[in-house]
Formats: structure tokens, sequence, C-alpha cells
């Protein structure tokens, strides 16, 4: 009777282990993705833009992908800086905090002109060539929404929703 058992039980362990093996090695591969480069753009930027730190560093993917950087300038001024072109030659373009909105400037923004239920995300990207904050959110319809927040003037310059299913 064990024997019955025991091979089928086997069989089911060995499939269960190697499911988890596959789905953790399949979230690390990607998630590897979305960080490879980053310790090549901060040197760069702390090379490029003579940055003292570098506190923070996020991969936003938009008409191209850019490392979207939070650091601080020899004066002690905080500064982002955007990189593109991150295979190749890479650009940046360095703004002080100072000269644009803040993340909470971009979510009122949002609050005026749309009625968001619930807020997923707020980062700072670029779009066109133009620094935006990208505010993602579930909107009163249920849908998926994304607003591009101009990072200089606060006007909202894009508008995605996408209906959940």
């Amino acid at each position: 009777m064990e024997k019955k058992f025991g091979i089928p039980l086997f069989v089911v362990i060995v499939l269960l282990i190697s499911g988890i093996w596959i789905l953790t090695s399949s979230y690390l591969s990607a998630r590897g993705q979305y960080e490879n480069g980053h310790e090549q753009s901060k040197q760069f930027a702390k090379e490029e833009a003579k940055l003292k730190t570098i506190s923070k560093i996020k991969t936003f993917s938009a008409d191209q992908k850019y490392h979207v950087i939070t650091g601080t300038n020899s004066e002690n001024e905080t500064v982002y800086g955007w990189i593109s072109n991150i295979e190749k030659e890479r650009k940046l373009i360095v703004k002080k905090k100072s000269a644009g909105i803040t993340k909470n400037e971009a979510l009122e923004s949002v609050y005026q002109e749309h009625n968001p239920s619930e807020i997923i995300s707020v980062q700072l990207g670029m779009d066109e060539g133009i620094p935006i904050w990208e505010v993602k959110y579930q909107d009163e319809s249920d849908r998926y929404t994304f607003d591009y927040v101009n990072f200089y003037d606060g006007k909202i310059i894009k508008h995605m929703a996408i209906k959940n299913l």
C-alpha cells in the first residue's frame, strides 16, 4: 500500500520543487534586467555631472528606456538626472529639484483633472524629451490609468487608461 502512494507523492514533490525553482529564477532574471546597468549609470552621472552623491536610481520605460537618478551636486542641492541610450552612448540631462514640481504637486494635478480611486505609483520619467512625473492609478471606472505630468509646470501632457477585463 505504501508503494502506491510513495511514487506519486515523490513525483508531486519533484514537480512542486521544479515549479518553484522555475518561477524564482524567472523573477530574478526579470528583476536583473530591470536593474541592469544601474551601476554604470551611477558612475556615468557622477563623472559627467560632477555629482557628490546618488541616493536613488530607477528604470523608467516609455518611448525608450531611462535610468532616473536622484542625487546631490557640489552645492549640496538635490538634483534629478535622466540617462538615455543606456546600452549605447549614454546621454544625461540633469535638473535641480527646485526647477520643477514635487511628487505631491504632480498628484494634486491628477486629482484636479481626474478622480483616482487608488494611487499605484508615482515616479519620475521622460517622455519625448520632456521630464515628467508618471502617476499610475485605478480610476473610478476601475481602469488602470497613466498620467504624464509635466515636471516643469504640472500640466498633464498624456492620459492613458486601460480597461480591466
